[in-house]
């Protein structure tokens, strides 16, 4: 009888070793402090997460609080004592006052299976004469000149670049991607062409000036910067 008791006792016990044996995620500070900082300047922290479980952490979705992006764990799936980084970025443009900004990451931990981290501090307004970087993103665009080199000297906008029309094809490896590129000439024609070439080889965001150069003069005038090849 004192034989099948202890048998039974470690049966138990060692039920209660299977069932122990689990994969754990922690984070050595889960809650950063990032103090104040003026609207529009980006909070970037990276947080450490590990393994503290006997078996293998698996690291499902992750998701962030409104303003913030995360970028792309190295690695899923974490064996015990392992860890991996997850870079937050915070965009504080268009926040004020004291900010707490969540962080979820879903796992596979049995006790943990949604854990929380946190950007918290204070965004505070900017001046008057501020931009931010993202604003500046926003407005960023490329301006093209497509005429030939003697007509770009006589006359161009303020900020574009010449790149004539026949060596447009040469130069796209080289254009950026993402950004509004406006491309013009003297009526209009040679920048719609120009502009559906891009659209069709990868750049969406390409536009032609309707009109072209002689519609920006018809239209502003007393706006428009001529520059002028030395006599």
């Amino acid at each position: 009888m004192r034989k099948i008791g202890f048998i039974g006792l470690l049966l138990v016990l060692g039920l209660g070793l299977v069932v122990s044996a689990a994969p754990k995620i922690s984070v050595g500070a889960p809650v950063y402090n990032f103090g104040a900082v003026i609207e529009g300047i980006a909070v970037v922290h990276t947080f450490v997460l590990k393994n503290v479980g006997d078996e293998p952490l698996t690291i499902g979705d992750v998701q962030v609080s409104c303003g913030c992006t995360t970028t792309s764990l190295s690695k899923s799936t974490l064996a015990p004592g392992e860890s991996v980084d997850l870079a937050v970025t915070f965009d504080s443009a268009g926040f004020s006052g004291e900010m707490t900004k969540n962080i979820y990451v879903e796992s596979n931990d049995p006790t943990t299976p949604k854990f929380i981290l946190q950007l918290v501090g204070t965004v505070n307004r900017p001046q008057a004469y501020n931009i931010a970087v993202s604003d500046l993103n926003y407005l960023f665009y490329l301006l093209i000149d497509l005429r030939t080199p003697e007509e770009y000297a006589t006359s161009h906008f303020l900020g574009a670049i010449n790149i004539p029309y026949e060596k447009l094809v040469d130069w796209t490896p080289r254009l950026p991607k993402g950004v509004l590129i406006i491309l013009y000439d003297e009526d209009g024609t040679l920048s719609d062409q120009a502009a559906q070439t891009l659209n069709e080889t990868g750049f969406p965001e390409a536009k032609s000036l309707l009109g072209g150069l002689n519609e920006w003069v018809r239209q502003f005038k007393d706006k428009f910067i001529q520059y002028k090849t030395a006599e």
